[in-house]
Formats: structure tokens, sequence, C-alpha cells
């Protein structure tokens, strides 16, 4: 669903459609705007400079901070941890759990599904809330669901049904309280 009614913005059509009988005109393209380009290492967010991926190393662990006492470890040695020392492409932190993807794979994100125990507590989230994913290349976006409740990134609504891609530092939410930080590791 890639085309809307330049009349009402809010109903948006599938590609093979051009016209919308309710308004009688043709449909435009959906153009979904990221924020203006500015320096490529760094974007601003909240008044500040944001890294564009997160550095890390297997020295430390990415996830609890604990230093590793042998380079030659995979995992986190913290009692509660025991994580790889490489992190994920994709690392989203919710108030009730997180979400962890690699390169090029995609995920439902709701209260129904792999990681439903994340937005339990929110009942206006959806089932089926929304889609994230890290092509192969690394780029992370978003692909929201078609929901009453709407998703945000960074305070903007995003349309149903369209890739947007998203940056270290993004505060995405469903709904009205679900709300979580993307971190992106240079991998």
């Amino acid at each position: 669903m890639s085309m809307r009614c330049p009349d009402d913005p809010t109903e948006v059509f599938s590609d093979a459609e051009s016209f919308c009988a309710a308004h009688m005109c043709s449909l435009e393209p959906v153009v979904v705007e990221n924020a203006p380009e500015a320096d490529p290492s760094t974007t601003s967010t909240a008044g500040g400079a944001r890294p564009e991926r997160q550095p890390w190393s297997t020295k430390v662990c990415w996830h609890c901070d604990t230093e590793s006492p042998v380079e030659t470890n995979v995992e986190c040695l913290e009692d509660g941890c025991g994580r790889s020392l490489t992190p994920p492409a994709l690392y989203l932190k919710f108030r009730d759990g997180e979400v962890e993807l690699d390169r090029g794979r995609q995920t439902a994100l709701g209260r129904r599904g792999e990681h439903g125990h994340v937005f339990r507590g929110f009942p206006n989230v959806s089932r089926g809330h929304a889609v994230i994913g890290v092509d192969a290349d690394g780029r992370a976006w978003i692909s929201p669901s078609s929901t009453p409740n709407g998703t945000f990134v960074n305070g903007t609504e995003l349309p149903p049904s369209i890739h947007t891609t998203l940056r270290c530092g993004d505060v995405i939410r469903f709904a009205a309280d679900a709300e979580g930080s993307v971190t992106l590791y240079d991998l």
C-alpha cells in the first residue's frame, strides 16, 4: 500500500489502484520523509548528536558492559547475561522486554507471536502491530500494520505498509505508551 488520496491522506490504497471513488480524484504516491541528511556520522535527535551505528568490541559485553577477561571469549561471563559478545544488528529496548535482530532477518511485533510478552501490558497495541527488519546490507526498517492506534518514530506517525528506515537513537512507539529505543551496531 503506497498510494493515498490527496483529499484524505489517512486513506491508503494499494499500488494497483489509481483513483479514489469517495473523493473522485487521482491517487498520489505515499512519500515517507526522513529527517534531512546531516553529517553522515551523526544525526541530531532531542538536541544532541548521536552515532549512526554503535561501536562495540568483544572486550566488553554490548548488553551489560561487563569486561571480558580473555579476548577469545565469545560469551559474556556476567551472571544473568551470558549473551554473545557479538551484538545483533538491531536492538530494541522496551519497558517490558527487548527485541534483537541480525542482518537478513525480520519479525512481527505486537501482543501475539514471538515478542508478545514485550507488549502484553499495552492493550492498545495490536496483536500484529508492525514488522521490523534488517536487510543484508544492514539497513534497519519498520513497516507498520494497518492499525487504529498508530506506529510512530520520533513522534511522527508512519503510514501503514511502508518501510521506513530506522536510525540509531530513534524512538519508536506503538499506540499511546509502548515506547522503545533503537540501537544499531556497527558489524
